[in-house]
């Protein structure tokens, strides 16, 4: 099965795609895990971490067991090395597309366009309000830009449409790969 790499600035609604490619085409998305504590907007926690201790995190850095891990606002993100030959599916930052690619030459990365208005109105719906919002629309994410190699998901699309035409693409490389 063909490995995809999503990508986007915060609340792009990548996790949304992922999901739908999980739950309609059988993809697999991977744990990811943090050392960030927990967020609860409207008694809802919307993240898709395992969270764990910083004294966790060390142990496995420091016993090789992570492929790949990156720090945000004095935390640790990271998926464990052997989910990365497990799965299908990643959502990552910019930093993980490029390590992945060197893994997986051959990934369909996806970057997801919306627009920051559209951004700020998720980020406020969820709860997030004055610094903790702005930061979140000014953070590392907003350095991250589609590139040439990217297929372009544009979030106005219904998550239906745009992870059919996704799953036309790949189909249609993979036809290209044979011939």
């Amino acid at each position: 099965m063909t490995k995809i790499i999503i990508t986007g600035k915060s609340w792009s609604w990548k996790t949304t795609l992922s999901d739908h490619l999980e739950e309609t085409y059988s993809y697999s998305i991977p744990y990811n895990y943090t050392t960030r504590k927990p967020r609860e907007y409207n008694k809802k926690d919307f993240s898709e971490y395992l969270f764990v201790s910083r004294l966790y995190f060390e142990h496995l850095r420091d016993s090789g067991q992570l492929l790949n891990w990156t720090e945000f606002n004095w935390n640790y993100y990271w998926t464990g090395a052997q989910l990365y030959w497990e799965d299908n599916v990643f959502v990552v930052d910019d930093n993980w597309r490029q390590d992945l690619l060197n893994i997986f030459p051959d990934a369909i990365t996806v970057w997801v366009e919306v627009d920051s208005f559209t951004r700020r109105k998720r980020l406020f719906d969820r709860g997030l309000r004055g610094e903790d919002l702005e930061a979140r629309m000014e953070g590392a994410s907003e350095q991250m830009k589609a590139t040439d190699s990217c297929y372009i998901i544009d979030w106005t699309a219904p998550v239906e449409e745009s992870a059919k035409t996704l799953i036309e693409l790949i189909n249609e490389k993979q036809w290209a790969w044979k011939n």
